[in-house]
């Protein structure tokens, strides 16, 4: 498959990604932010052992122990930015997370691609590609700032605890941007289905030890209140983890999140639009177009 298809397919794949906030927003409303974070992983583990054991992909599992150590940890660092952007959202805004979490990954991505780590193959930083970069972060910023002054939500936390917690999440990031090509390693060894449970399965432990150690068990005593629909985003994690095994080898680090984070930037904007998952309702506006032309544009030119 080509790698413009492949970008256009991970665009598709993001579009769907952009619900996976607001579904686990909705749960954390009922059960805590922590805690909607434990129970979408923990559904997602569930939806992987399933489909491992359907698609008869549990043997490759028995290979676990020829990985690497460093190869697991794929899962714990998704987990760790869950629970730092659950943790620190209310205080700066989901918008300046999302806007620092495409800086450190992009920034993260380019590096990966160029030095060919983690079996991805060598891409050059070329001159089309640095352009793309550019188009991605600027498109990203300007829809992150049109959403936040239409709903009406900046931070509100001081300027030097917005600047620390901006710089914590920033560094999560970089390591957020080596998280696919981790999972695409451990899938050599253990299958691309079993890649993806091992990954979601780290992340539910590491999510569950966070929260019996913070205290926040007690929200999952409230689950039977919470609405069916709010149980999806691990389903929707799994869809993104197991089609970036195979899609990262093909278009690389960078190409990846860069589909990504466009197709989660316009599935944001159709999500805003419609006010779904109990959205604030923001209309499209002529920024918010452009920004979304801006993205497609260079994920293209990044993924060339």
């Amino acid at each position: 498959m080509s790698a413009p298809l492949v970008a256009l397919l991970m665009v598709l794949v993001g579009v769907q990604f952009a619900a996976q906030a607001p579904v686990n927003g909705g749960l954390g409303r009922t059960v805590g932010p922590l805690a909607a974070a434990l129970v979408s992983f923990a559904v997602g583990t569930a939806a992987l052992l399933a489909a491992c054991a359907l698609g008869g992909q549990l043997d490759g599992l028995s290979s676990i122990g020829e990985a690497p150590l460093w190869q697991l940890t794929g899962g714990l660092i998704g987990a760790t930015y869950v629970a730092l952007a659950a943790i620190t959202v209310s205080r700066i805004g989901a918008g300046v997370i999302a806007a620092v979490t495409v800086t450190g990954q992009l920034a993260c991505s380019v590096v990966v691609d160029h030095f060919g780590w983690f079996g991805i193959e060598i891409h050059d930083v070329t001159g089309p590609r640095i352009l793309g970069l550019v188009l991605l972060l600027a498109g990203a910023m300007a829809m992150l700032y049109s959403r936040e002054e239409a709903a009406g939500t900046p931070g509100s936390a001081g300027s030097r605890e917005r600047l620390a917690l901006c710089a914590v999440i920033l560094v999560v990031s970089l390591a957020v941007g080596i998280q696919h090509p981790l999972n695409s390693e451990l899938a050599v060894t253990v299958g691309d289905f079993g890649a993806g449970l091992v990954n979601f399965a780290v992340g539910t432990a590491a999510l569950a030890v966070t929260v019996l150690v913070l205290g926040r068990s007690r929200g999952l005593l409230r689950l039977g209140r919470a609405e069916r629909r709010y149980f999806l985003g691990g389903l929707i994690g799994t869809v993104v983890v197991v089609s970036s095994l195979s899609a990262v080898k093909v278009i690389g680090a960078a190409g990846l999140t860069a589909a990504l984070v466009t197709g989660q930037m316009i599935g944001s904007l159709i999500l805003d639009r419609i006010g779904a998952f109990g959205l604030t309702r923001i209309p499209i506006d002529r920024i918010r177009l452009l920004a979304a032309v801006a993205l497609l544009a260079g994920t293209f030119l990044a993924t060339g």
